[in-house]
């Protein structure tokens, strides 16, 4: 069974989207679309969960996750719902504030760092409770059946909280856990943060890798984001059979992410 990414043209290609239960790495550079990616995503779910389905989805068969939950390290819940309200139309906006749901970590992120309690909204936690099995415990009860949306491991990296094993470990823990919860998740992570190295073996852990760049036009100083997908099982050779090397992309607030063009290997 497949689940839409509601990015139409990739979900073409991919006859429907994803294999259901798929744990996915948006791998980007800043500003390159892995963020809005995992958006075009959540608010197309909103909208079809309400009966709003995209043409042409009837063509495959495919099955919606039942809500939408958003794991934020570092950014309170109210923070989140204006990034979306900003970042939509209103009309969509509204739809996904109906349907999402924001496990808010940050009070916790913070408890152990320098920033005062005013500037995060409130008191900070102070106890030992620890981030990463708060995480875990939280997400566990929640995740089942859900488009689940991580943001970030970046905000783990590069704080106390995560190590590199550590890291594996988690990845290899979600990788698993989102076939047994039957959810889509998407991990968000800011490119070349980490060693190579350790990139690679995430790109082995999770199911499929969606890699985000900046491409400058040639013979114009404007750049175009455009997404490339390295590895993604039960994915690739669909896309290796239309011989894509990568989709150029952009984000419209009134419709999310769409496909401009793809370019393919000569």
């Amino acid at each position: 069974m497949k689940v839409p990414t509601f990015v139409q043209s990739l979900d073409n290609i991919m006859k429907g989207g994803i294999p259901a239960g798929s744990s996915v790495l948006l791998l980007g550079e800043p500003g390159a679309g892995n963020f809005e990616f995992s958006l075009t995503s959540a608010v197309n779910l909103a909208r079809a969960l309400d009966g709003k389905i995209p043409r042409g989805l009837e063509n495959y068969e495919v099955e919606f996750p039942e809500g939408i939950l958003y794991v934020s390290f570092s950014k309170p819940a109210n923070e989140i719902i204006r990034i979306l309200n900003l970042s939509l139309d209103e009309s969509l906006a509204a739809s996904l504030r109906k349907r999402i749901s924001i496990l808010d970590l940050s009070r916790l992120y913070y408890s152990q760092t320098q920033i005062p309690s005013s500037w995060i909204g409130g008191n900070t936690i102070r106890d030992k409770e620890n981030l990463v099995s708060s995480f875990i415990k939280e997400i566990d009860k929640a995740g089942k059946n859900k488009l689940i949306i991580i943001d970030s491991f970046t905000d783990l990296i590069t704080s106390r909280y995560l190590d590199e094993k550590t890291m594996f470990d988690i990845s290899r823990g979600i990788s698993r856990a989102s076939k047994t919860w039957n959810s889509i998740v998407y991990v968000l992570m800011t490119a070349n943060i980490i060693e190579k190295r350790a990139e690679y073996v995430l790109m082995e852990i999770f199911d499929g890798t969606l890699l985000f760049e900046w491409n400058s036009m040639e013979r114009s100083s404007k750049r175009k984001r455009y997404m490339s997908i390295p590895r993604f099982t039960g994915v690739l050779p669909l896309i290796e059979r239309e011989k894509i090397e990568r989709f150029d992309t952009e984000f419209d607030f009134k419709t999310g992410m769409i496909v401009l063009n793809t370019t393919k290997v000569k």
